[in-house]
């Protein structure tokens, strides 16, 4: 799902010139999910660390197990959020000012739709982030036996 949710943003990523670099450290992967949404989740988290990183946007995507859990991180090298921001991303229509420097248009709510399918898995999706140093978003999602 990671893959495809790639190959969907493989242009506008070659476009920019940008890379998306893959630690695949998961020796656990099978977890109840509708595949087009979390594609869907995955795409948009992906659009956003383009959108939002500079000329030459810089991705990593690592998975990992943690207990009963598999955990997808993307990381990006992009304006990053302040902290009020990291609070409200995940509101309906909640955009960061991100000033004239980088005009990126939206409606504010692709992260609300990633946080209610997410959360429909029974999973959590929070965000770590620095103004200036880009963001990591973070997504667990249940294991099965």
């Amino acid at each position: 799902i990671i893959d495809d949710a790639i190959e969907h943003v493989n242009l506008i990523l070659e476009d920019r010139q940008g890379t998306v670099v893959k630690h695949y450290n998961a020796a656990r992967t099978t977890c109840l999910i509708n595949e087009v949404h979390f594609t869907n989740v995955l795409v948009n988290i992906l659009e956003n660390a383009i959108k939002y990183s500079p000329d030459i946007p810089e991705i990593e995507i690592f998975t990992e197990n943690v207990k009963d859990m598999i955990l997808i991180k993307v990381k990006d090298n992009g304006l990053g959020m302040s902290k009020v921001a990291q609070k409200r991303v995940f509101e309906k229509f909640y955009r960061e000012h991100t000033g004239d420097l980088h005009n990126v248009k939206g409606h504010g709510l692709g992260l609300a739709y990633v946080k209610r399918i997410v959360e429909d898995h029974n999973g959590q999706v929070y965000v770590e982030s620095e103004k200036g140093k880009g963001s990591t978003f973070i997504i667990k999602i249940p294991l099965i036996n």
